[in-house]
């Protein structure tokens, strides 16, 4: 099923695992592999926003959602008991990494079939700089142990076609090298040094929220959410991945309608995102819009609108907030960030601004102006918000 919505309100709260380092593999599943269905389970992780991408970690009302198959052992003990195609290459790589065996590691890369001779050396050299970074600040004794002791495999999680292993140790908190695998011509799992999609970016930041947090991120078993959304991607798979979040649908013209009296939570949210548009359409001089936004998004503003890399274009952007017509459309309550799904027209490309409440003063502001994250990598490179408002509209 591509897009679920329940009447079910957000209980609980999310309670979180250790885990300060992380490996990340990912791999492409062919028929062939045989799974172990009794020990995969569907689980919800939180999601964590990087406000104005800085290194603070805001927790919002946000989760993925996929099947995830559950470790928790140490390195040796797993590399002894592994059972599918994807878990033998996991050991492969791992203990080739350890052992600085480039040639290995070059024999295990994945290059795509047709490249020219300049490009295979471009990835093979690329191959032993990633070896040798993986070994100075993942590998090395003090981080896995000399003979990778101090090593644990957590989990795997099946993302559509994708297998992405979690491993990690105590120290340092925040390291999380990834690591990819796509299966070959064969069937055999190789690893994509250069793969760098929107769901595994995803899943990263994910679990890097979960290596900086204290205490610990686990899943969550009974929050429950109005939608979810499957990830353009994984749909039409045996395993797959879903966006869990709230919010409420609209059909306001930010020009021509208003709230008056708020009645959803949300609304107070569309009448601070309608602000700006009005304030731009009674002359407001664009400095004053600069009070909208939070601390770092206000100094990239008013260094855009003083130092516009483009003034012509800078200027026909302006004209176009104060003329052209948005209508917003859906309302992502991911408390305290909320995410405004917007249409410039009736049949315009449709867009997304981020409003949070700032957890310095409790007020609603613009934020991530100019800032492209995690989250914009799954609605735009994987098109979420497309399939989002085309569902809702489905549903009318």
């Amino acid at each position: 099923m591509l897009f679920k919505h329940t009447q079910a309100k957000m209980v609980g709260r999310c309670v979180v695992k250790t885990c300060l380092v992380s490996f990340i593999l990912l791999g492409f599943l062919t028929g062939s592999t045989p799974l172990m269905s009794a020990e995969i389970e569907p689980k919800s992780y939180p999601i964590a926003f990087p406000m104005d991408l800085t290194v603070d970690y805001v927790p919002i009302s946000l989760q993925i959602k996929c099947d995830v198959k559950q470790y928790d052992k140490a390195f040796w003990d797993f590399a002894s008991k592994q059972n599918e195609k994807q878990e033998s290459r996991l050991k492969e790589l791992v203990f080739a990494i350890d052992n600085n065996d480039v040639n290995k590691c070059q024999d295990m890369t994945f290059l795509e079939p047709g490249i020219n001779e300049e490009e295979i050396l471009k990835i093979k050299k690329g191959v032993k700089w990633s070896v040798r970074g993986f070994r100075s600040w993942a590998f090395n004794d003090a981080v896995a142990g000399e003979n990778l002791e101090k090593l644990k495999v957590f989990n795997q999680f099946y993302l559509g076609k994708s297998r992405v292993f979690i491993l990690g140790t105590k120290e340092p908190p925040g390291c999380r090298p990834m690591l990819s695998f796509v299966s070959g011509a064969n069937g055999t799992f190789m690893w994509d040094m250069r793969n760098a999609g929107a769901l595994k970016s995803l899943l990263g930041e994910v679990m890097r929220f979960e290596a900086v947090a204290t205490p610990n991120v686990v899943p969550l078993e009974n929050r429950k959410f109005d939608y979810e959304v499957a990830i353009p991607g994984t749909n039409d798979t045996e395993h797959v991945a879903y966006l869990e979040f709230n919010g409420e649908k609209y059909d306001f013209d930010v020009f021509s309608d208003t709230i008056d009296s708020p009645e959803k939570p949300t609304d107070e949210v569309v009448a601070f995102f309608q602000k700006k548009y009005l304030m731009l359409r009674d002359g407001a001089a664009r400095e004053d819009l600069a009070e909208l936004y939070t601390d770092k998004s206000r100094e990239r503003y008013l260094k855009s609108i003083k130092e516009p890399v483009s003034p012509a274009y800078t200027d026909k952007l302006f004209k176009n907030m104060a003329t052209v017509k948005r209508r917003v459309r859906f309302v992502m309550d991911a408390k305290p960030l909320y995410i405004v799904f917007y249409q410039p027209s009736e049949w315009g490309s449709p867009g997304y601004s981020y409003i949070i409440r700032d957890p310095k003063d409790a007020q609603l502001k613009r934020t991530n102006f100019h800032c492209s994250g995690f989250l914009d990598d799954l609605f735009l490179k994987l098109r979420f918000t497309d399939s989002l408002l085309r569902l809702l509209t489905s549903e009318r």
